[in-house]
């Protein structure tokens, strides 16, 4: 082959995979694309979601629902067919899953996936909570498990300072508190399918009312606990 007729091989095969990667763009911004329609104005019996999780995902904390924004795609389609099939309990959401398809599933995953997520994730994921004070049952459990009573710390599987791991390990810091304890409960009284390898279920079913209102506590408050720190250390170099 001439170096001429090699050139355009190369310049073809770029070219090629230029326009495979731009058309996967713009197929990924036309999911999310239909996913806003749905999120801020509902389809047929499917409600808007942004009615209970906010206008840019950010949830509802006095009410007890949580962000979506910046959770992963997969994991938020999986919870939506989980509640459409009855494998998670809830008679809000139940009935909104039912009503989309599994390709507005994937839309509205896709497009909550891609907003800016309300907790501030380097300051959370720089948090190390290696010893936390003995007294401090939340921070103990969420950091260094209950090993006594096979609880794993909660870091393991969602990550430093609670930021999530995907695709199956959603981000737990900054979610209400009572959401956090329902799901806890949930999980123990088998009304939530109990997620990868049956860990959640297993977990939550060892731990007792207060080790999950004290882990439901120490999570949600973080956000704000971590830019606290980070407050104070900006003022101790000054």
């Amino acid at each position: 082959m001439s170096i001429t007729a090699s050139f355009h091989a190369t310049w073809l095969g770029l070219a090629a995979a230029g326009a495979l990667a731009l058309g996967s763009v713009a197929r990924a911004d036309s999911l999310a694309d239909q996913g806003r329609t749905i999120a801020t104005s509902g389809s047929g019996a499917a409600v808007a979601c942004v009615s209970c999780h906010g206008a840019k995902g950010e949830g509802m904390a006095a009410a007890g629902f949580p962000y979506l924004a910046g959770q992963g795609a997969d994991y938020l389609a999986l919870q939506l067919h989980d509640f459409a099939s009855g494998k998670r309990e809830n008679p809000i959401m139940a009935p909104i899953a039912k009503a989309l398809d599994a390709g507005q599933v994937k839309a509205v995953a896709a497009y909550f996936s891609q907003l800016p997520p309300t907790i501030d994730v380097k300051a959370l994921a720089d948090r190390v909570d290696t010893y936390p004070r003995k007294g401090d049952a939340g921070a103990w459990l969420a950091n260094r498990g209950d090993w006594a009573h096979d609880i794993p710390a909660c870091i393991q599987c969602h990550g430093p300072g609670g930021v999530g791991v995907a695709p199956h390990f959603p981000a737990i810091a900054g979610l209400p508190a009572k959401y956090i304890h329902e799901q806890l409960v949930a999980w123990k009284t088998h009304k939530r399918d109990p997620g990868p390898l049956a860990l959640m279920g297993d977990i939550a079913g060892h731990m007792d009312d207060s080790q999950m209102n004290a882990v439901a506590d120490y999570f949600s408050a973080l956000p704000a606990a971590s830019a606290g720190k980070a407050q104070t250390s900006a003022g101790a170099r000054k």
